[in-house]
């Protein structure tokens, strides 16, 4: 039968090994409890309990610069922290938050985020408030113009003051082009014109030679 001896003492190798594994494992383990785990959410966003896919869904940690958008199928990914605070917005939709545990250990999280639609009522706006064509025309006869644009209105359909308008009033350039252009093809007819003898005139044009007047 083997006694054990009192006088046995462990390797000074196997300390050192034993003491070199106890340091390596203490900084992983303050390092797990110290600072957050950087996590990979992912996942689909759908309207309300159906399996639509909601795109252009802004999805992000306030305060932050970490966010994406949903693609046009609805489908996200975006690295956060363990403990973020993740919003998801959309117009027409209600914010929904997603809370990431703090001791969350897996290096990816995948969830399916349904949103609520909330919908905004528009006041009623009546763009024609008038039944019929004719109430609307009886409207606009009674409308009362102030005093004063009436005047105005009437001082400018004057006939004299458009008369003197028109001949006051300077051509712009597409007027001066239409001015030219009609004095170059009044020059041209004019230019290939050749004058007409009236036949009633030819007569009395032979007695007048005949005759010898020159007139």
């Amino acid at each position: 039968m083997l006694h054990p001896n009192p006088s046995f003492t462990f390797p000074k190798w196997l300390l050192l090994s034993v003491l070199c594994l106890l340091l390596l494992l203490l900084p992983e383990q303050s390092k797990g409890q110290g600072q957050q785990r950087v996590v990979q959410l992912s996942g689909f966003v759908a309207t309300g309990d159906s399996l639509y896919g909601v795109a252009g869904v802004s999805v992000y940690v306030p305060g932050t610069s970490r966010g994406t958008q949903t693609n046009q199928y609805g489908f996200f990914s975006l690295p956060v922290l363990s403990g973020d605070s993740v919003l998801f917005s959309a117009l027409g939709f209600k914010r929904q938050y997603l809370i990431i545990p703090k001791n969350y250990s897996s290096q990816s999280y995948s969830i399916i985020m349904q949103l609520q639609e909330d919908p905004t009522e528009l006041p009623i706006v009546d763009v024609f408030p008038w039944p019929t064509e004719r109430d609307f025309k009886e409207a606009v006869l009674n409308v009362k113009l102030p005093d004063e644009g009436r005047a105005i209105a009437t001082r400018n359909l004057d006939p004299e003051r458009l008369e003197e308008l028109f001949k006051t009033t300077p051509m712009d350039g597409d007027a001066n082009f239409r001015f030219w252009n009609q004095q170059q093809v009044q020059q041209q007819q004019n230019r290939y014109m050749y004058p007409t003898i009236s036949p009633f005139a030819i007569p009395a044009l032979l007695n007048s030679i005949f005759k010898g007047n020159d007139k």
